[in-house]
């Protein structure tokens, strides 16, 4: 039936594997050094990147659900080949710093996890390996709705750890409104990460171009058309409130440990303090497995979506097991293992890559602002007054942020490499 639970369920998992893409290992460390850096001063930035979120999730799959295009596909026939290969190569660009930094915080975790509880000392290529290795099988055996499934266990997981803490080491009313006034954020003394980075990481990881685009090719996968546009709104609510509800509570969680302890978060091993207050001996545990959880949810889609938004441009559906596709597959696997030999540094590359996405997301929002102004090209309805003005708010939110990301992308690396 329709209305029985399980369907109504089911109709939630697009939602939430957004939610297990967003908020992933790169949110939980913009989240942690946002919290370990400012406390709830950034809480500003949450809010406001959730309900553009929102609104941008209803923004794009409307698009979808009424052109029966894609937005890749969109910016490939009507704007130009050129525009939408580029905004390609510019996201494949972030995925691939964004695999090697996630591999290379997950096989830390499991090196801090095994040294700490069983005082082995792990090898690191041999870690990477393993970890991709199960990724790489759970792509091929899932089919998209099933992997919309596994990641809904792992957001809960991820969930429940965060927010029993946020509530237990709830900082006050007072700290917390405070941190819904907006102000830039200034340098923080210990930190290896510009303010701009950490801000643009935050909003970056939130209001994620790939997050948009993945949305869009979801509606088309799943058929639906303006006659599930409540059932879409719905999960579109549910999805960007989950969001904020995960952000705020690792943001408040880092808050009443690693800021009140005035660590900085600069490696994966000073994240461990914020469990350990709750869970005591068995935090080293918890936290294992809760990013284990949270990196493996956002390294799957990670792996998955260089090849879709590539079948996107051609119209094509999004099928994981083709011959050429398990060659993309290991090809990616070979480079987020590169995260495991090269030693990265995890934490501040994948802040790049969050930031990164801020410095892309206007070419896909304008694009899609474009082609709404041009109703007889696609047959997508044209945005009113109220929408036009809300549309243009953001875009200047999306510019102002892809300058400071530019700005702080600019500071890290000539750090980096002088």
């Amino acid at each position: 039936m329709s209305g029985s639970p399980k369907h109504w369920l089911a109709s939630l998992l697009p939602g939430i594997f957004l939610i297990g893409y967003n908020i992933g290992t790169g949110s939980l460390t913009a989240m942690s050094k946002a919290g370990a850096n400012y406390g709830t001063g950034m809480l500003w930035a949450v809010l406001v990147s959730c309900l553009i979120t929102w609104y941008l999730i209803n923004f794009f799959s409307r698009f979808t659900m009424s052109s029966g295009m894609t937005a890749m596909e969109a910016y490939h026939r009507h704007i130009h080949p050129v525009y939408a290969w580029t905004l390609w190569t510019a996201l494949g660009i972030i995925i691939l710093s964004a695999l090697m930094g996630m591999m290379g915080l997950l096989v830390d975790v499991v090196a801090v996890g095994f040294q700490e509880l069983a005082g082995i000392a792990v090898n690191r290529v041999a870690t990477g390996i393993a970890i991709a290795a199960v990724v790489l099988v759970l792509i091929w055996v899932g089919t998209p709705r099933r992997l919309e499934a596994m990641l809904g266990v792992m957001v809960g997981l991820m969930g429940l750890a965060f927010i029993g803490s946020a509530i237990r080491f709830f900082p006050g009313v007072g700290p917390t409104l405070q941190g819904f006034v907006p102000r830039l954020p200034g340098a923080a003394e210990g930190s290896d990460t510009s303010p701009f980075v950490i801000l643009a990481g935050m909003v970056g990881t939130t209001v994620s171009v790939f997050a948009f685009l993945i949305r869009s090719g979801q509606v088309k996968e799943h058929g639906w058309t303006m006659e599930q546009w409540a059932m879409q709104k719905r999960d579109a609510l549910v999805s960007a409130s989950m969001m904020f509800v995960l952000s705020a509570a690792v943001l408040l969680t880092a808050t009443a440990t690693l800021h009140a302890e005035g660590l900085k978060m600069n490696s994966i091993a000073e994240m461990i303090p914020m469990l350990h207050p709750m869970f005591g001996d068995a935090a080293m545990a918890i936290f294992v497995v809760g990013v284990l959880a949270a990196g493996i949810s956002s390294h799957m889609p990670n792996m998955m979506v260089i090849p879709w938004l590539a079948r996107d441009m051609r119209g094509s559906p999004r099928e994981p097991r083709t011959r050429a596709l398990g060659i993309i597959f290991l090809l990616l696997t070979a480079v987020s293992i590169l995260g495991a030999v090269l030693e990265t540094r995890p934490v501040f590359l994948l802040l790049l890559s969050q930031a990164g996405i801020s410095l892309v997301m206007p070419l896909a929002l304008l694009g899609l602002i474009w082609l709404s102004a041009h109703p007889d090209r696609t047959g997508a309805p044209r945005p009113g007054r109220v929408e036009w003005l809300l549309l243009g708010l953001i875009a200047a939110f999306s510019l102002i942020m892809s300058f400071l990301a530019l700005r702080g992308l600019v500071t890290d690396l000539t750090q980096l490499f002088s």
